[in-house]
């Protein structure tokens, strides 16, 4: 896992103080972490507005300073659609977003192994990265052929194009 770095240098560059202190937690505990909805994430991925950016700024690093912020499939798919569309990321520039996001120390992502499969498909194929965590999501589910409309996607293994 790495510190806060995104990818342009209008994003927030700020690494996690090297003083932790570790308390063993009961084993009753549990680790609760907290949610972000894709309109605070894509704040701190284009720094857009600026008082939203440091309202979401200080709640993000409270969360994965503490016990974590937790970033749905959903979320993911909706900034990556959200980035190019709406700011005008190239893909590559996504890509290494996207990748910094979920490296960060203390966040957590739903279904990690197929949004890191979904990511790595993105950067190395031509479909959008939605269209691979859905198909990465069917593979581990075991629902494959994933049927679609997509000619860039069913390039893919494990599609069957309609």
């Amino acid at each position: 896992m790495s510190s806060w770095r995104l990818a342009s240098p209008h994003h927030p560059a700020w690494g996690r103080s090297a003083w932790k202190t570790w308390i063993a937690p009961s084993p009753k505990a549990q680790l609760v972490v907290e949610a972000f909805d894709t309109n605070v994430i894509v704040r701190l991925c284009v720094r857009h507005e600026e008082d939203q950016y440091q309202r979401a700024e200080a709640v993000f690093r409270q969360a994965t300073g503490g016990t974590g912020a937790w970033l749905s499939s959903v979320v993911l798919a909706e900034v990556a659609w959200v980035l190019p569309v709406t700011y005008k990321f190239d893909r590559a520039t996504t890509a290494v977003t996207l990748r910094r996001l979920i490296d960060i120390d203390g966040v957590h992502v739903e279904s990690e192994a197929a949004t890191r499969a979904a990511l790595a498909a993105f950067v190395a194929g031509s479909a959008d990265f939605p269209d691979y965590l859905i198909l990465e999501s069917a593979r581990r589910n075991e629902a494959l052929p994933l049927h679609t409309f997509d000619e860039r996607l069913s390039r893919s293994d494990g599609t069957k194009l309609v």
